[in-house]
C-alpha cells in the first residue's frame, strides 16, 4: 500500500494544524492519512491552509472544509476558495464539496455571499455520513436507566467469563502483534465476499501500528482465557475529542458482550477527553441501532454539494 502523504508531512501537519473546534472523524489527521488509499485523497498546502480533495462516491467526492494552520489569517476561507477554483481548473477536479458540518457549511455560505455573490452551492445531506459523538463520561460510567441494557450486556459477559478476562491498554503495553493476529482472525471471519474495503482496512491497521507513535495511537485489547478477543484503536482529533478508528471482536466473544466491555473499558481509559467520536454508521441498520443505543450527545451531520 502506498500513501500520498509521507510521515514527515504528517509530523509537520500534526504540529501546525489548528484543531480548535474540530470534532468530525474526517478532520482527524490520522483518518485523513489512513483513508488516502480508499478515497484517493489529494492534499494541497496553500498559505497555511490544508486543502483536501476526496474521490469517492457522490457524497464523498470533492473539496472538504479547509483546515487552517496556526496563524492562518481571518480571510483564510476566501483565500482557500480561490485556491480551490484554480486547482480544480489546473488539475481537472470537480467543483464539488463534501463532508461539511452544518457549522462549516454556514461559514462557507457566508463567505460566498460576502465575497463571491455570483456563486452558490446547492447542498444535500446523507444520514449515513453523520458521526456519532458521545460524552466520555457517559460511556465510562453507563449510569442511569438509559444504559441499563448496556450494563446487562456487561453483566452477561461477567457471568459467562467470570474473572477469566483482562483489558490491556495500548501503547502502554506492547500489543501490536496481538492486534494484528486478532485482525487477521476477524478478517478471515468476515471477508466472505472478498470485500476490497475490508482489505484496505486491514492494511490501514497494519500501517497505523507501524506508525503508532507518530499518530499518537491509543487503544487496547480485551483478552479472554489468555486469548485476544477484541481490540480498539483511536487517535486525537483535538484536545477535546478522541476518534475511534477501529473496534472489532471475534464473533464468539462479540455475541457474549465483548463489544460492550471493550467499549466501556476503553472509555474509562480515555478520561482526558470530553468526547469520543465513534464515526458513522454507513447506513448499516444494525450498526445504526447499536450506535444510537449508546445515546450520542451529538449526531454530527455532514453535507455535500456542487458549485453553481
Amino acid at each position: 500500500m502506498s500513501y500520498a502523504i509521507t510521515p514527515a508531512d504528517f509530523a509537520f501537519l500534526e504540529d501546525q494544524v489548528n484543531t480548535k473546534n474540530l470534532y468530525g472523524s474526517d478532520s482527524s489527521l490520522t483518518n485523513i492519512f489512513l483513508l488516502t488509499p480508499k478515497y484517493n485523497t489529494r492534499l494541497f498546502l496553500q498559505d497555511k491552509i490544508l486543502l483536501r480533495y476526496y474521490s469517492g462516491n457522490e457524497n464523498r467526492t470533492g473539496w472538504a472544509f479547509p483546515i487552517p494552520l496556526k496563524n492562518a489569517g481571518d480571510n483564510y476561507l476566501k483565500e482557500a476558495f480561490s485556491f480551490m477554483l484554480n486547482l480544480s481548473k489546473e488539475e481537472g477536479l470537480l467543483n464539488s464539496f463534501c463532508l461539511f458540518t452544518q457549522e462549516e457549511k454556514n461559514l462557507f455560505d457566508t463567505m460566498l455571499r460576502n465575497h463571491f455573490s455570483a456563486r452558490h452551492i446547492e447542498w444535500k445531506t446523507n444520514r449515513n455520513d453523520a458521526d456519532y459523538i458521545y460524552l466520555q463520561k457517559n460511556l465510562a460510567e453507563l449510569s442511569g436507566s438509559s444504559f441499563q441494557k448496556k450494563r446487562n450486556h456487561i453483566s452477561r459477559f461477567m457471568r459467562i467469563y467470570g474473572d477469566d478476562w483482562t483489558f490491556k491498554s495500548f501503547p502502554e503495553n506492547d500489543l501490536a502483534e496481538d492486534i494484528l493476529l486478532l485482525e487477521e482472525k476477524w478478517f478471515n471471519e468476515n471477508n466472505v465476499s472478498e470485500d476490497k474495503a475490508l482489505l484496505l482496512e486491514k492494511e490501514s491497521i497494519s500501517f497505523a501500528l507501524e506508525n503508532a507513535d507518530l499518530f499518537k495511537l491509543t487503544g487496547g485489547v480485551l483478552y479472554i482465557k489468555n486469548e485476544a478477543a477484541a481490540f480498539t484503536l483511536a487517535s486525537p482529533v483535538s484536545e477535546d475529542t478522541l476518534d475511534i478508528h477501529f473496534e472489532k471482536a471475534l464473533s464468539e466473544y462479540g455475541a457474549n458482550g465483548a463489544y460492550a466491555v471493550i467499549n466501556n473499558q476503553f472509555a474509562k481509559k480515555s478520561s482526558s477527553y470530553i468526547y469520543l467520536n465513534r464515526e458513522e454508521d454507513m447506513g448499516v441498520e444494525g450498526l445504526r441501532k447499536a450506535k444510537l443505543s449508546y445515546k450520542p450527545d451529538i449526531i454530527l451531520e455532514k453535507f455535500y454539494g456542487k458549485l453553481f
